[in-house]
């Protein structure tokens, strides 16, 4: 997974619902809950957005159910710990064996994830935005990873969004610097070229 630094791999951990490392690679990251729908096979699948990744946890696979219950109790949106196995990997997607989760209330980033969440206008295009995923209809969908600065550049102490396009090189990525946010208003900066990007509703 290209977003996931190792940093974030757990060597020791306390106790847990199962040993890290018992289902894959062991993890403890930081995202945002999206929601749970029905799973394929029964049961339901939860969301995490994290990293520039989906997170997906299945209640029928080796996710510990308290874990899952927790989960699956909390609001839409809200920004979670949480620690699991990495069972297998896609382009953007982890299949993810839940140890545990707890609300991140610390979170600097969550007013503006909250304020990013929804349907916008950009050049004439529509763009929807869900948990870190940004799709721009008809044309590229993206992953978004947080940050204080671009992912190849310094830490400039403000927020950035940094878009990794599904699919792409992963190695590219679109670095949109927030200028301003207002009610229906979300002013970025693209720092390579500078120009203004526009969200309105």
């Amino acid at each position: 997974m290209r977003f996931l630094s190792a940093a974030l791999i757990l060597c020791t951990a306390p106790a847990f619902a199962f040993e890290p490392g018992t289902h894959g690679d062991p993890l403890e990251d930081e995202g945002y809950f999206v929601g749970c729908s029905s799973g394929e096979e029964g049961g339901s699948a939860c969301e995490i957005h994290a990293s520039g990744a989906i997170f997906l946890a299945s209640s029928e696979g080796p996710s510990d159910p308290d874990a899952m219950n927790a989960l699956a109790a909390l609001p839409a949106g809200s920004p979670v710990s949480f620690t699991g196995d990495m069972i297998s990997m896609g382009d953007v997607t982890v299949d993810l064996a839940l140890n545990s989760v707890a609300p991140n209330p610390d979170d600097e980033m969550a007013p503006l994830v909250a304020a990013l969440q929804g349907s916008w206008a950009k050049d004439g295009a529509t763009v929807e935005i869900i948990g870190l995923e940004w799709d721009e209809i008809d044309t590229a969908s993206y992953m978004i990873s947080l940050g204080t600065g671009c992912t190849d550049g310094p830490d400039r102490g403000t927020p950035h969004l940094n878009l990794y396009q599904m699919g792409g090189d992963p190695f590219e990525s679109i670095c949109l610097e927030v200028v301003a946010e207002e009610a229906g208003k979300i002013t970025l900066r693209d720092v390579d070229s500078g120009s203004e990007v526009l969200l309105t509703r």
